[in-house]
């Protein structure tokens, strides 16, 4: 079928199936709305036809959604709920009777946090159709509680106004890929991971390890968060030797893999080994809603693996650690824009704690053949450190070959972190490396590092943990960002634009049509533009047929729209022969969000 998706991107040109359709968000610089740049874009339509088109009519509203239920959790409440499906909905909270808060959603569910515990809150939900109209409301109350957590080995909740903890946690991201932040506003006080690169990793990296009791319940590690999303993952890895980083496909040795992947609508849970272990599914991992917060727990014992969703035994696996102490890593990744929130890591195993935490430098990093020496002033307070690193390269040889780093006028072994790691083209390799104190010398405030190699590669992630002295006073606490990368203001529903011919069918890709009447279907789906705060108010979408304005449907008979499907009747018989061009645009009930337009070509033949 001749198919085009519409999406929300500043500017762009994006192929699909041999067409170029030009994409763009239009705000101030965009010559088709240069006016908006003093004028805001409109937040309303009023409905319109040209003569010979057939636009969409509003029916009945929806039906009310049905069978409410609110799951009070921590600082949070989760609603859902079932009942004929509705292009959206909206959902209002607050106290005491006042409904404050309102977002609009695409899904049959949606999670409202930042909320205070043991405070009663009142909910309401309605259906919203595709052109704004909306059902009676579902009601419903809930009280959020945090339940108290066992007598853990280590229990964050990631509810500090500076969190991550740098004594606790270090987030390994490549380049600025990724960062943690602490939750604010309706984010609520837990760790918000942002990305603005697409498939990148971040992995939070424990420094307190996880070991292993001496009974028959080995461990386990809990992660509470609405990772993985529609097409992400979420992975735990517990790595037997000092890692930041761990490759997708290349294990090391003896290190356990908790794998939760979302795709195409579906979640999968698996415990994965370098040995490819199997995995054994005991119940359907249920469709993950996107923003819903879950606890996903790995349990290790003496006779295999468990996984745990939400308490509930999703997989199981012979696979057995052989060793008794490991880092723990946490790692996020998926499209670009994806922000993660997780409210609650912890580890169920023997006691152990954090080395002390001594801010490091910042490291740069050099490969070469060769290294000069480097001068710089000493780093005060310190018996040595500990270099961290990943190295991503092309070599084809079966082994890796023998390292060294320069640091200062100092050249120490770089050995692997896990001895055994896989040494294969396009696999991080993790090595590490000891450097004494008189080597740690800072140029300015950074730490210059030469890994003396005569191998093509690059060190995806860097890591410098030091030891400081026992006569050093405590290291002040570093300042933390508190800003994500992306925000969470909503956006308009992305959108697909089908051309069909008279007969209501998709005309095959390719082809052209024939002079007369055709069809032009666009979907808005309101579940890809969805965020935290759900979707952007629709007002209406205007339809030009070669820059001329052929239809207005406006979304917002009783409030803001959503999303929804809408055909329209095109008439083409006046058209020459040759290409044209559809464009559609978005407009928003709000000012503060930028129409989206779209351009679909098209082309008649003789």
């Amino acid at each position: 079928m001749q198919r085009r998706r519409i999406a929300v991107i500043a500017a762009g040109v994006v192929l699909f199936g041999g067409v170029v359709a030009v994409l763009r968000s239009t705000g101030a610089g965009d010559p088709a709305t240069r006016a908006s740049t003093s004028t805001p874009p409109p937040t309303s339509l009023a409905a319109f036809a040209a003569e010979g088109v057939l636009v969409p009519t509003p029916g009945a509203p929806p039906e009310q959604p049905a069978d409410l239920r609110v799951v009070s959790g921590p600082r949070r409440m989760q609603v859902l709920w079932s009942g004929e499906e509705a292009a959206g909905y909206e959902v209002r909270w607050g106290r005491d009777g006042r409904f404050d808060h309102t977002k609009l959603i695409a899904q049959s569910a949606t999670q409202l946090d930042g909320l205070d515990d043991g405070a009663a809150y009142q909910v309401e939900v309605r259906a919203v159709d595709a052109f704004g109209q909306r059902s009676e409301p579902a009601r419903g109350e809930g009280t959020p509680r945090t339940a108290k957590i066992g007598d853990y080995a280590l229990v964050d909740a990631f509810d500090q106004p500076d969190a991550p903890d740098p004594a606790r946690w270090r987030l390994a991201t490549r380049n600025t890929c990724a960062r943690a932040t602490p939750g604010q506003g309706d984010d609520g006080a837990r760790l918000v991971i942002s990305s603005n690169c697409a498939s990148a990793p971040a992995s939070l990296r424990s420094r307190t390890p996880f070991v292993l009791r001496d009974a028959d319940d080995l461990g386990r590690v809990v992660v509470e968060t609405d990772a993985p999303g529609a097409d992400g993952e979420l992975t735990v890895d517990l790595v037997p030797g000092p890692v930041s980083t761990v490759s997708g496909d290349g294990l090391p040795p003896d290190a356990l893999r908790l794998r939760v992947a979302g795709s195409a609508g579906k979640t999968s849970a698996e415990v994965l080994t370098p040995e490819g272990t199997p995995t054994t599914p005991t119940r359907a991992v249920p469709t993950l809603e996107q923003g819903l917060s879950h606890r996903w727990e790995l349990v290790l014992r003496r006779d295999g693996a468990r996984v745990l969703m939400d308490g509930d035994v999703v997989a199981t696996s012979p696979a057995v650690p052989r060793w008794r102490e490991a880092t723990a890593l946490i790692s996020v990744s998926g499209p670009t824009g994806q922000r993660v929130n997780i409210s609650l890591v912890a580890f169920d195993a023997a006691p152990a704690t954090a080395p002390p935490f001594v801010p490091p430098p910042q490291v740069r990093v050099a490969i070469a053949p060769d290294a000069a020496p480097v001068t710089g002033t000493p780093i005060r307070g310190v018996t040595g450190g500990q270099l961290r690193m990943t190295l991503l390269h092309t070599d084809s040889s079966p082994t890796a070959p023998e390292f060294t780093v320069a640091v200062g006028d100092t050249r120490v072994p770089l050995r692997p972190a896990v001895p055994g790691a896989p040494w294969r083209a396009a696999v991080g390799y993790p090595v590490v490396a000891d450097i004494p104190a008189a080597a740690l010398v800072q140029d300015g405030d950074q730490l210059a590092v030469t890994v003396v190699a005569g191998v093509r590669m690059q060190a995806t992630h860097v890591d410098l943990e030091l030891t400081p002295a026992p006569d050093a006073p405590p290291a002040p606490r570093p300042s933390t960002e508190k800003t994500p990368l992306n925000g969470l203001e909503p956006v308009l529903a992305r959108a697909n634009g089908t051309v069909l011919d008279a007969g209501g069918r998709p005309v095959p890709e390719g082809s052209p049509i024939q002079r007369g009447r055709v069809v032009f279907e666009l979907t808005l789906d309101g579940r890809s533009g969805q965020r935290g705060t759900g979707v952007a108010g629709l007002a209406g979408f205007t339809v030009r047929l070669d820059g001329d304005r052929v239809a207005s449907v406006p979304t917002n008979l009783g409030g803001p729209g959503v999303a929804g499907v809408y055909r329209l009747a095109l008439n083409t018989s006046g058209l020459s022969f040759g290409p044209h061009m559809i464009e559609v645009k978005l407009f928003s009930t709000s000012s503060d969000t930028r129409p989206t337009s779209a351009f679909v070509p098209f082309f008649v033949s003789q």
